[in-house]
């Protein structure tokens, strides 16, 4: 699992999100995916969950295998 403080501007893309702004999603997760990236944490599918803080938001990545039961 990896977890960073969202920025301003993903912040406020959020804040518009659970307000009720329709289209933002693919916004926010091009921001997500790009952050991904650069970690290279991009190797297998993820689950984005989003957390609201005092400051802000909190973005949490798990890989999507976590999910999956084992047999």
């Amino acid at each position: 699992m990896e977890r960073w403080h969202a920025d301003p501007q993903l912040s406020e893309l959020i804040q518009r999100y659970y307000a009720g702004e329709a289209g933002l999603w693919s916004a926010i997760r091009a921001q997500i995916d790009t952050t991904i990236r650069a970690r290279a944490l991009a190797d297998s599918s993820y689950h984005i969950r989003l957390r609201t803080r005092a400051d802000g938001y909190e973005v949490i990545v798990e890989r999507a295998d976590s999910y999956v039961a084992e047999p």
